[in-house]
């Protein structure tokens, strides 16, 4: 299976991966966190232009079937954490410059909050932001009433970059 193949089951629309490629190539970026990594798609593709990649990934099978494809590929620089995103990013202790968002649609807000607190400088992105906005509206109106540099982009499904 190459990457397109296991592209097929990941909600992620190519431009906005090649729009979050360029930007961690063109930025220089080195840690990337992923929240949702469902079957590893999105974690091998920035594997390919980071130094490290960290995804968080709650389902057992997902991660299971995560770990065999990254070990397909021979990818080593992915750490795969199998938790409930939410915990495991309290207890987070790393600094990113990229944090990619793609899990419980949900739980956007709790995620962007935790994600905050590991991000000094770099990039935040969310998906699904237009498609799932329904699911949303939390962190929705935590962005627009916080001083947070942030656009959606109209990407594929939707997405939303924030610059800190």
């Amino acid at each position: 299976m190459d990457f397109e193949e296991l592209r097929r089951f990941n909600s992620i629309s190519e431009d906005s991966m090649k729009y979050m490629l360029s930007t961690i190539k063109k930025n220089k970026l080195k840690k990337v966190l992923e929240i949702g990594c469902l079957l590893g798609y999105s974690a091998l593709r920035f594997s390919t232009v980071a130094e490290s990649v960290k995804t968080i990934e709650i389902s057992k099978i997902n991660a299971e079937e995560s770990r065999k494809n990254f070990k397909k590929f021979g990818v080593e620089n992915i750490k795969l954490v199998n938790g409930d995103a939410i915990e495991v990013l309290r207890n987070l202790n790393a600094k990113f410059d990229f944090i990619f968002i793609d899990a419980m649609k949900e739980q956007y807000k709790e995620y962007l909050v935790s994600a905050l607190k590991l991000i000094d400088k770099g990039f935040i992105y969310a998906d699904n932001t237009i498609s799932h906005k329904e699911h949303m509206e939390d962190f929705f109106y935590y962005l627009k009433n916080s001083k947070l540099n942030w656009e959606e982009l109209g990407l594929g499904r939707g997405l939303v970059e924030i610059i800190i």
